[in-house]
């Protein structure tokens, strides 16, 4: 019973070290007080089922550059969908593997957009800063495009290709950042 006890107690301790390790800011040149956008406007008179080679359902968001977009523009450039929660400790590792992927693939035209489900801007710019993300974390407090994209686990990733089209989804967090790399490279020339 003893020894039970301790292997409860150490695997708690490991499991609360892996998440505290997940929340430390990574080290070097901190990126500021890095803005945030939101979910402005969702299409629920055109939902569909979300499904492999169907459209992406269609949203508007105010990006952290305070410019206004609908999803539907981003068509031409391939986009990763990953709806989040700071509460979620799958969540909490998985950024800095998308953030890697990000800084690796901006360039070739890939966007990486972190959708936070539910959580107030305070909550999510104090994550974001802490863990130096620089992809666009846009907010949907009201969980509009959560619901639209189904998604009710998280993390969920869609991969959304240049026609927009979805082409693949994924509920669970990527356990690598080659993981992540290679969900979006199928996708480019």
């Amino acid at each position: 019973m003893k020894h039970r006890k301790i292997c409860v107690v150490a695997t708690a301790m490991i499991a609360l070290s892996l998440i505290t390790a997940a929340c430390t800011p990574v080290s070097g040149t901190p990126r500021g007080n890095i803005s945030l956008g939101t979910v402005t406007d969702y299409r629920p008179d055109t939902f569909q089922p979300v499904a492999k080679n169907s459209p992406a359902p269609d949203f508007q968001m105010q990006m952290p550059d305070g410019k206004t977009v609908f999803l539907s523009d981003l068509r031409g450039k391939v986009v990763m969908l990953n709806f989040w929660a700071t509460w979620c400790p799958y969540c909490v590792i998985e950024m800095p593997l998308l953030q890697k992927a990000y800084d690796e693939l901006a360039a070739r035209g890939v966007v990486i957009i972190g959708i936070n489900t539910g959580e107030t801007e305070k909550t999510v710019q104090k994550f974001v800063n802490e863990n130096q993300l620089t992809f666009p974390i846009i907010l949907d407090p009201d969980v509009y495009v959560s619901m639209l994209y189904g998604a009710r686990y998280l993390p969920t990733t869609y991969v959304i290709d240049k026609q927009g089209n979805i082409q693949s989804g994924k509920i669970g967090a990527y356990e690598t950042a080659q993981e992540v790399m290679t969900a979006l490279k199928a996708l480019l020339p």
